[in-house]
């Protein structure tokens, strides 16, 4: 096959791949160079032989974009909240946790543009590269059809995590409120124990083993010991309040 005949096929295979995104989104680009340079990551600019954009300008526009709809949004829906809990609940929303489940859950790694060596060392499935690209994604349908699109998508994509946010548990820290509720019922504090480690010094992931009272609870993991007796703390948390469990 002659380079022309491959550089044909392979821009079919990536219009397919980004029709399947639209798709996974229920929105069509008007613009679908919007699309791929959301999709872009700076790795790949580095590593190209023609001149491309990467998207970290559309991700600058999109978290403004999902600022001003997610406020919006807390505004109108909980008109008793006070500004602090309205701030509390946004920041779970918008955060790089919430955003790269979100991502995933659409399998949006699978369609981002990014150099060989980023995607080599994991790059495709990290946290903070999928929630970019989502905010990139905003920022693109923004851009494409205007606000109204835009927050349609935003609220597609988020309502869920926003009322699963509004629960007191997810108001506070989750050891923080975990431990209220072990001290107040055991006059003792949830034990932390890491069971695992694994990955390089830059790049480390820690599984912890939460335990009530000598009953193991959950399991947490996260890029750092906080994050992982964190995760393990809000687990804990959803079980108790879902009452699939009692401490």
């Amino acid at each position: 096959m002659d380079d022309e005949n491959k550089k044909g096929l392979d821009k079919k295979r990536q219009n397919r791949k980004l029709q399947q995104l639209e798709k996974r989104l229920h929105f069509t680009f008007s613009n679908k160079s919007l699309l791929k340079r959301a999709l872009t990551h700076r790795s790949y600019v580095n590593e190209s032989s023609i001149p491309v954009k990467d998207n970290e300008r559309l991700e600058y526009l999109g978290d403004s974009v999902l600022g001003l709809v997610v406020n919006e949004y807390l505004f109108k829906s909980f008109e008793n909240y006070p500004e602090g809990d309205l701030a509390k609940i946004k920041s779970a929303v918008v955060s790089e946790d919430t955003l790269a489940k979100v991502a995933n859950q659409m399998n949006l790694g699978d369609y981002i543009i990014m150099g060989r060596g980023e995607e080599l060392t994991g790059g495709r499935y990290r946290q903070s590269i999928l929630a970019d690209a989502l905010e990139a994604i905003i920022g693109a349908v923004y851009l494409d059809a205007g606000l109204t699109k835009s927050k349609k998508l935003v609220l597609r994509l988020l309502k869920k995590d926003i009322q699963r946010i509004d629960k007191l548990s997810y108001l506070r820290d989750p050891k923080t409120t975990l431990q209220e509720l072990v001290q107040k019922k055991y006059r003792s504090r949830p034990l932390y124990t890491v069971i695992h480690e694994s990955g390089p010094d830059h790049n480390k992931m820690y599984t912890i083993k939460l335990t009530i009272n000598d009953r193991d609870i959950t399991v947490g993991t996260g890029s750092s010991k906080r994050k992982a007796e964190s995760d393990a703390a809000k687990k804990a948390l959803e079980l108790i309040y879902s009452n699939r469990i009692t401490i």
